[in-house]
């Protein structure tokens, strides 16, 4: 029996094209109706607009590069071979896809990761789930000091968070990290860790089980030049727009900045930037300024993957077909008389 998915019917897979052109749409005119237009151009005209471009543009690139060196890393260390500057092309292809479906676009960066490594879904999903709370963690251990200069500073009363739940999720999240370091390298058993990892031999388990501390700290440090550049990048967007938010306080919004934008209901973040930067920068910024950043961001964003998903096509589709072709049985020729 075919157990296979059924295609979706044509109107499904239209309106997921749709929709989010739609909500982008909705979105921007709930916030943009009202403006003064004037305003709006004046605003943009007086942006410093190379040093947007620098800050979108540069942690872009940086993400691309080291989010696909993680990925190597951990399937090398945890599983065998896999080469690095075939999968940076076909990460940076995998952008042309999100253009249509950001699944569409991480599935099959996923599903590269499983054909090229010929590794099981099972420890393929134990390997993710290691990349993620490693990388979950380097952010934690980043905002708690940030978070401590927030209260020094006096800018608790400024950020749209409530502190009491953020510092028990900071808190929460430390914990856990060395709950999982006594767990994972001391054979402690104290926390929630052995509850999730009952069966710690599990194929699902066996990046945690078979990595060093070093390995943790590889990881971290893999991780968070990409969460810095981002910080950064969009803490100076700000400043090329006129939008003077305090350092600490942006480096523990940003995060969640970026969260919002890439929520996968609009198309390539318009909108939902607005929605984001009306969140948390309102207090230093007017609409007009907020209009202007929000249309820049995603549209140069959108033009940096653009041309970075042309740009690596080619080699990615040779590697692709070269892994088909590797991948695809031997014709066996009939034996002769």
């Amino acid at each position: 029996m075919d157990a296979s998915p059924r295609p979706q019917k044509p109107v499904v897979r239209a309106l997921q094209r749709v929709l989010p052109i739609v909500v982008s749409g909705a979105i921007l005119y709930y916030y943009f109706h009202a403006l003064d237009w004037a305003s709006l151009r004046r605003i943009a005209a007086e942006a410093n607009l190379p040093l947007a471009v620098a800050a979108i543009l540069v942690p872009q690139l940086i993400v691309w590069i080291l989010g696909a060196l993680v990925i190597q890393r951990s399937l090398v260390w945890f599983h065998g071979p896999f080469p690095l500057v075939p999968f940076i092309w076909i990460r940076g292809s995998a952008y042309i896809l999100m253009f249509i479906n950001t699944a569409l676009g991480g599935g099959g960066l996923v599903l590269y990761q499983q054909r090229r490594g010929d590794i099981s879904w099972t420890k393929l999903a134990g390997v993710i789930l290691f990349r993620i709370g490693l990388g979950l963690w380097g952010i934690c251990m980043l905002m708690i000091p940030v978070t401590l200069a927030v209260h020094m500073f006096g800018l608790e009363d400024r950020i749209k968070l409530d502190m009491g739940i953020w510092w028990g999720v900071l808190i929460g999240g430390l914990l856990w990290l060395i709950d999982a370091w006594l767990y994972w390298h001391h054979g402690i058993k104290l926390g929630i860790s052995r509850f999730v990892a009952r069966n710690r031999d599990s194929e699902f388990w066996s990046a945690f089980q078979n990595s060093t501390p070093r390995q943790w700290f590889i990881m971290w440090g893999l991780g968070l030049p990409q969460i810095i550049a981002m910080v950064l990048g969009y803490h100076m967007l700000n400043r090329a727009f006129g939008i003077d938010a305090p350092l600490a306080e942006s480096i523990v919004v940003i995060p969640l900045v970026m969260l919002i934008m890439d929520l996968p209901i609009a198309f390539a973040g318009f909108g939902t930037a607005t929605l984001a930067w009306t969140t948390f920068f309102s207090g230093y910024a007017s609409p007009e300024q907020i209009a202007a950043l929000t249309l820049v961001l995603p549209t140069v964003r959108m033009l940096c993957r653009a041309t970075i998903g042309l740009l690596s096509l080619r080699p990615a589709m040779h590697d692709i077909r070269e892994l088909i072709a590797a991948s695809a049985p031997a014709v066996s020729r009939p034996s002769g008389p």
